[in-house]
C-alpha cells in the first residue's frame, strides 16, 4: 500500500503520515512534505523516486507520470487494469492527502498563473474518481477518521465504510471546483486596476 501526500497545508500530516507509516503505508511525498516527514522521524520518500522523473520546472512538473495516475485510477479487481499495472510496475496507491489553497491574485494576473497548482488538483479528482479503491482526503480534519477507518478496515480500503469514501470523494470534488472559482475570479477581475 501506498500513500501519497502533497499538501500546502501542512497541519496534522506529520501525525498522519505516522500513523499511515504505522498501517503499514509506504509514503511518497512532495519535496516539501517529505523533508518535514523526514525531519520528523518518518520515512518518506519523493515522488520522483515513485516515477523515476526528477520535479522539474520549478516544481511545476512533478507528479505528472503514469506511475502515479494510474496508481490511484486502476481499478482493483479488473484483470485488465491489474495486468496492465504488474506490466508496468504501477504502485496500488490507497490513500492521497492533499491540499492547497485559493488564489487570491494579489500579486495580478501573471502572479496568480504563476501559482495555479495543476498536479495536486488533477491528483485529487483521479483519487476521487477511484473512490471505491482510493482515499481521496483533502481535509486534515478528516485524518484521524481515516486512520481509524484504515485501522478497522485491516488497512484494505474496499473493506473500508463505502459511505465515508463516498463522502471523502464529494468534499474531494467540491474542494477542486472552489478552487477553480477562485482562478476564475482572478481571470475575469484582468484589467481591473492593480492587475
Amino acid at each position: 500500500m501506498y500513500a501519497v501526500l502533497s499538501v500546502t497545508d501542512k497541519s496534522g500530516i506529520v501525525e498522519f503520515g505516522a500513523g499511515l507509516r504505522d498501517l503499514g503505508a509506504a509514503i511518497v511525498a512532495t519535496s516539501g512534505t517529505a523533508r518535514l516527514l523526514r525531519d520528523a522521524g518518518t520515512e518518506a520518500t519523493v515522488i520522483g523516486d515513485l516515477s523515476g522523473v526528477p520535479e522539474m520546472m520549478g516544481g511545476r512538473v512533478r507528479a505528472f507520470h503514469p506511475s502515479v495516475f494510474g496508481g490511484l485510477l486502476y481499478r482493483r479487481g479488473n484483470a485488465s487494469d491489474e495486468d496492465e499495472a504488474r506490466r508496468h510496475g504501477i504502485p496500488r496507491i490507497d490513500v492521497l492527502a492533499c491540499n492547497f489553497r485559493d488564489l487570491v491574485g494579489n500579486d495580478g494576473v501573471a502572479g496568480a498563473l504563476d501559482s495555479i497548482d495543476i498536479g495536486g488538483p488533477a491528483m485529487l479528482r483521479a483519487a476521487a474518481k477511484n473512490f471505491v479503491s482510493v482515499l481521496p482526503v483533502v481535509d486534515p480534519a478528516d485524518y484521524g477518521e481515516v486512520l481509524l477507518a484504515l485501522e478497522a478496515a485491516g488497512s484494505e480500503v474496499a473493506a473500508v465504510d463505502p459511505a465515508f469514501r463516498r463522502s471523502l470523494a464529494a468534499k474531494a470534488f467540491g474542494r477542486t471546483s472552489a478552487y477553480d472559482r477562485s482562478i476564475q475570479r482572478i481571470l475575469e477581475r484582468a484589467g481591473e486596476p492593480g492587475e
